[in-house]
């Protein structure tokens, strides 16, 4: 219920500027996708394998994202915000935050038990 609730939030605002992604919740599976493969194919050169976590609704002009994974510049777990216009289509990225910036790890697998302390004290 929460998540229709939140669709249907994001698909009035988007739908009031006029932005065509939000007609369908199949156009917001359609552009998330997109926001994942571009964001991706961007990162390839940063990061060994990049992984993308997308915002399921983004911002009201912009599809976002958040890239990481073992950086090749780094040496070490890092991440990137990558950003989509979603009238153009334009990508832009921004720099890389490694540790010290920003804590990254590998998300917790939900097939396993939740484990609190994961890597840990915060």
């Amino acid at each position: 219920m929460k998540s229709a609730l939140l669709f249907a939030a994001a698909a009035a605002t988007l739908g009031a500027t006029g932005i065509a992604h939000a007609s369908s919740p199949d156009a917001w599976k359609e552009f998330n996708a997109e926001v994942e493969q571009k964001c991706s194919d961007a990162a390839r050169d940063m990061f060994r394998k990049p992984q993308v976590a997308v915002d399921p609704v983004g911002s009201e002009s912009f599809g976002l994202a958040i890239v990481y994974g073992r950086s090749k510049e780094v040496k070490g777990r890092a991440a990137i915000i990558c950003v989509v216009d979603k009238k153009s289509g334009e990508l832009q990225l921004g720099t890389e935050m490694g540790n010290d910036i920003v804590r990254v790890r590998k998300p917790k697998d939900d097939s396993k038990e939740d484990d609190d302390n994961q890597s840990g004290s915060d």
